[in-house]
């Protein structure tokens, strides 16, 4: 699903029109990305845990030159579901 059939999806299930949707979708994304660069955890009871989480050095082999060379550590943004997402998804 695009992110433009989500705003129609949204739209359609809550009555708000398409506009109002993405200004809401824009402000819960913008807020989410804005915390986790401060380096903040974003929990949404029943949805599941936004976090930043650190990527260790690690060693990649390019394809076509067979260069091997290192990835520096780095955090990256990852996602962890709920219970009762994972309950709602059947995993």
């Amino acid at each position: 699903m695009t992110r433009s059939q989500l705003i129609t999806k949204v739209a359609g299930d809550t009555g708000m029109t398409a506009s109002q949707v993405e200004t809401v979708m824009d402000g819960i994304f913008g807020t989410i990305g804005d915390e986790l660069k401060k380096g903040n955890k974003v929990t949404i009871a029943g949805f599941g845990r936004f976090e930043m989480r650190q990527r260790q050095t690690k060693n990649f082999t390019n394809p076509k030159t067979k260069v091997v060379s290192k990835l520096q550590p780095t955090a990256i943004p990852g996602f962890k579901a709920s219970g009762r997402l994972k309950d709602k998804i059947g995993k």
